[in-house]
C-alpha cells in the first residue's frame, strides 16, 4: 500500500472503530439495568440489544445504494449524525422504551458499507484485500477492548455515561472524515440497473451467502466461548483479556502474508475454501479442548480463519461489480452480514438449548461446508467481473 491508501485507510479503520467501541461497550452490562431502569423486563432489555442488528440490517442496502449516488462522505457523515441522536436519546431515557428507541436509531445511521464501498473506492484491487483487513482487525481489537473497559466505566459513569461517549465518539467519527484526501466522484447506474446488478447474478448472492454463514458462526460461537475460556484457563471475567491478547496478536501477524496471496485471483478462492474448513475444525475442537494450549491454538485459528475471510470477502465483492455499483452491492453484503449476526444468535441459542454446546460446533462446521460449496460454484473472478460491468 502507498501511503495515501495507508493513511486513508487507517483514517476509516478509526472512524469505524470510534462507533463500534461505543456500541460494544454497552453489550457486557446492558443486562445488569433489568432492575434499575423503569419498565424494564429481561425481554425488553434483550430487545433492547438487539434492535440495534435489526435496523442496522434493514438500513444498509439504503444507505449504499446513496453513497453511490450522493456521494460516500455525505452519507457517512448523515449516518453518523442520526447514531449522534439515538445514542443522546439512549443516555437521557428515563424508561426502557426510551432505551429501545434509542438503540433502534442508532442502528438506522448505518453506515458500514458505505465505509466498506469508500475503502475500495480509494485503494488499488492489488492491495484491497490488506486494506479490508485493516478494518476488520480494527473492529475485533474494538471489540475486545469494549468488553474489557465497558465494566470499568459503568462503575465510573454509569449506562447513560457510556452513551453519552458514544454520542462524543461518533462526533470524533465524523470530524476524522474530513481527514480524507480527495474522493473520487460517482457516476451511479440507474436504479434499475443497479438492482439488475445486484440480485440477478448467482455469484454476488453466494458471496453474501458466505458472510452471512461466517457471522452467523461468529454470534453462535460467542455463546460457549467465554464460559468455556474462563472454565479452562481460570481467568475470570476480568482477567480473559490476558487471553484474547494473545490469541489476537497470533491472528493478526499470521493472516497478513496470506492476505497478499489472497490479492492475486488464483489464489483467492483456494485460500478462502481453506479458512471455511480450518474455521468449522476449529469451532469444533476449541468446544472439545479441555487444557489450555490446545485452546490456545485453535482459539488462534478460529481468528485466523475469521479476520482471513472478514477481509477477503468485502474484497472480492467490490472487484466482482461496476465502480458505479459498490455502495449498493457493499449495502447488500452488510445486510446479510449483519442478518447473520441475528441468525447466529437465534440458531446458536436454540443448539445450546437442545444439544448443549456440541451441537453448536458441528452446526457451524457444517454451515463452513454449505459456503465450500457455494465458493466451488464460482466461474471464476475475472469472467464474472467482465460480465457484471458490461
Amino acid at each position: 500500500m502507498n501511503s495515501s491508501e495507508l493513511k486513508n485507510t487507517l483514517i476509516l479503520a478509526l472512524v469505524f472503530a470510534s462507533r463500534m467501541l461505543g456500541l460494544f461497550m454497552v453489550l457486557p452490562v446492558l443486562a445488569l439495568y433489568a432492575a434499575k431502569i423503569p419498565g424494564a423486563t429481561p425481554f425488553l432489555i434483550g430487545v433492547a440489544a438487539g434492535i440495534y442488528g435489526l435496523t442496522q440490517a434493514l438500513f444498509q442496502l439504503p444507505c449504499g445504494v446513496l453513497s453511490d449516488y450522493f456521494g460516500r462522505r455525505s452519507i457517512i457523515v448523515l449516518g453518523l449524525g442520526v447514531f449522534l441522536i439515538g445514542s443522546l436519546i439512549a443516555a437521557f431515557s428515563s424508561s426502557i422504551w426510551g432505551l429501545v428507541i434509542g438503540r433502534a436509531i442508532q442502528g438506522m445511521g448505518a453506515v458500514g458499507s458505505p465505509i466498506l464501498a469508500l475503502v475500495a473506492d480509494l485503494t488499488r484491487e492489488q492491495v484491497r484485500s490488506r486494506a479490508m483487513a485493516i478494518i476488520g482487525i480494527s473492529i475485533g481489537f474494538t471489540f475486545v477492548l469494549a468488553f474489557l473497559v465497558g465494566p470499568i466505566l459503568d462503575a465510573k459513569i454509569g449506562l447513560s455515561g457510556i452513551f453519552l461517549l458514544t454520542a462524543f465518539l461518533s462526533t470524533i467519527g465524523i470530524l476524522l472524515l474530513f481527514l480524507l484526501g480527495t474522493i473520487p466522484k460517482q457516476s451511479p447506474l440507474k436504479l434499475k440497473d443497479q438492482f439488475s446488478v445486484l440480485f440477478k447474478d448467482q455469484q454476488l448472492w453466494h458471496l453474501n451467502a458466505n458472510i452471512f454463514i461466517l457471522h452467523a458462526i461468529l454470534t453462535a460461537c460467542f455463546l460457549v466461548f467465554p464460559a468455556h475460556i474462563e472454565t479452562v484457563t481460570g481467568l475470570t471475567s476480568q482477567e480473559v483479556w490476558r487471553f484474547y491478547l494473545p490469541v489476537l496478536a497470533v491472528s493478526v501477524l499470521l493472516v497478513a502474508p496470506l492476505l497478499r496471496f489472497a490479492d492475486e485471483v488464483k489464489w483467492q478462492k483456494m485460500l478462502m475454501k481453506t479458512a471455511l474448513i480450518g474455521l468449522g475444525i476449529s469451532c469444533v475442537m476449541f468446544i472439545y479442548s479441555t487444557q489450555a494450549i490446545p485452546l490456545y491454538i485453535f482459539a488462534s485459528l478460529f481468528f485466523l480463519a475469521f479476520n482471513f475471510l472478514e477481509a477477503s470477502l468485502p474484497a472480492m465483492v467490490s472487484r466482482m461489480v461496476p465502480k458505479t455499483s459498490k455502495g449498493s452491492a457493499l449495502g447488500v453484503y452488510s445486510f446479510s452480514q449483519f442478518l447473520g449476526m441475528f441468525a447466529g444468535g437465534i440458531f446458536g441459542g436454540c443448539m445450546l438449548q437442545w444439544n448443549g454446546p456440541w451441537g453448536i460446533g458441528f452446526s457451524c462446521l457444517l454451515l463452513t461446508m454449505l459456503g465450500c460449496i457455494l465458493l466451488a460454484k464460482e466461474k471464476g473472478q475475472e469472467k464474472w467481473q467482465e460480465e457484471l460491468i458490461k
